[in-house]
């Protein structure tokens, strides 16, 4: 298993979907944690001139070695001990493009969820929120998002807005910092693209909890209107806490570059610099009519982001030029490989940017209706939907083709 933007785990390797295949057909089970991620940060430091070495190139030949390294330690014979790798989301595309890259290193790939088309603009990650969530849903937030704007426009709006959300600094009158403004509706809006996200996962909201919310219109402590049950939503979102939206607070946690700071620990510094240096796929709200508000996360707010952290070089020609040469190296939507498989769900917005049908006889697509991100890695629960026991089954006879 692939590791991605965050700190490494055992699950997947002990408890995921992929456990259980690694116990049916005796293999062994390794998770490989991300270079500048959690405990594998080679560097003393995360300044811009160190992180020139967290690559995607970088990452594939990483595994490689690790192979290599695995092979000789455990004194297993490459001829017949045959690797599968895995990965979910970011990690899927490590999964697909290292097959690609290394198809006489592993047998086959599963890559879940996988973002393999790289985009600098992802305006189509709130159409598949709003898609998800349905248009009753997505009406309420529309009008909930309409009374915030309105609220904004008096002093004592800006005060009633601060109190409602629970925002760690007040907002300054109308006189609101635009950049402050945009970081609020990141989080705010964050509620629901977590619950289209994954729908529900262990520690999240889905889908039918968010919309059981937000519809609600009866008049007690869910709120009499749409902008009231955004603000309880926020704040069982938030488990309480304050919503820290100051934009120079949060550029100055981002800019640092010691390896404890907080931004370094959760992973954020890193998985922006990928961002800003490779992958793009900033989520914007810029879609005309956008049910959250067109100008609420526009794309100049990211490719500022990305010159006030990292430095002025992450012009946006510079994104778009390391977006496209992504794309290139890697073929986007039609990556040049053989026997992996691809796996999305339908409420999960990212599909958008994955493999969706088959690209050659070994190559295959499973598609699921009822499924979010990376279901399919997940330990089996009772509760799981048909297809995605289906979807699971037809993984293991992938795998079984590759083994052979």
């Amino acid at each position: 298993m692939l590791d991605g933007e965050a700190e490494g785990t055992d699950y997947f390797a002990t408890a995921g979907a992929m456990a259980r295949y690694a116990q049916r057909f005796g293999a062994l089970a390794i998770e490989l944690e991300h270079r500048f991620y959690g405990q594998s940060v080679p560097t003393e430091d995360l300044s811009v001139d160190n992180l020139r070495y967290l690559t995607v190139e970088q990452a594939l030949k990483d595994t490689d070695e690790f192979i290599k390294f695995a092979n000789k330690h455990l004194s297993l014979d490459s001829s017949s001990s045959k690797w599968i790798v895995f990965g979910g989301s970011y990690s899927g595309n490590l999964a697909a493009w290292f097959r690609e890259r290394y198809p006489h290193v592993v047998a086959g790939s599963v890559a879940s969820s996988a973002p393999v088309n790289a985009v600098y603009e992802f305006q189509g990650y709130f159409t598949g929120v709003s898609q998800s969530l349905g248009t009753e849903c997505t009406n309420q937030i529309r009008e909930a998002v309409r009374q915030l704007y309105d609220q904004l426009k008096t002093p004592e709006g800006c005060q009633a807005i601060s109190k409602l959300f629970n925002l760690c600094t007040p907002l300054n009158g109308t006189a609101v910092d635009i950049d402050s403004l945009h970081n609020m509706m990141i989080q705010l809006l964050a509620a629901f693209g977590v619950a289209a996200q994954y729908d529900g996962r262990p520690y999240t909201m889905g889908v039918s909890e968010v919309c059981a919310i937000m519809t609600t219109t009866t008049n007690d402590t869910t709120g009499s209107t749409p902008l009231d049950r955004w603000a309880k939503l926020s704040a069982k979102y938030s488990k309480g806490q304050c919503v820290a939206h100051d934009y120079n607070e949060s550029i100055k946690d981002l800019k640092n570059t010691s390896k404890t700071s907080p931004s370094v620990k959760a992973g954020v510094r890193q998985w922006y610099y990928q961002m800003c240096a490779e992958l793009g796929l900033f989520m914007t709200t810029g879609l005309e009519d956008s049910p959250f508000g067109q100008n609420s996360i526009p794309l100049e707010f990211f490719t500022k982001q990305c010159v006030d952290i990292y430095g002025k070089q992450f012009s946006p020609e510079f994104i778009q030029t390391a977006v496209n040469r992504t794309n290139r190296l890697y073929g986007g939507f039609k990556p040049d490989v053989t026997n992996v498989v691809f796996t999305n769900g339908a409420v999960d917005p990212w599909h958008a940017l994955s493999v969706l049908t088959d690209l050659n006889p070994t190559t295959r697509a499973i598609y699921m209706n009822s499924t979010s991100h990376g279901a399919d890695m997940l330990q089996s629960l009772p509760n799981d939907p048909q297809e995605l026991t289906d979807a699971r089954l037809a993984i293991e006879k992938q795998l079984q083709l590759f083994l052979q």
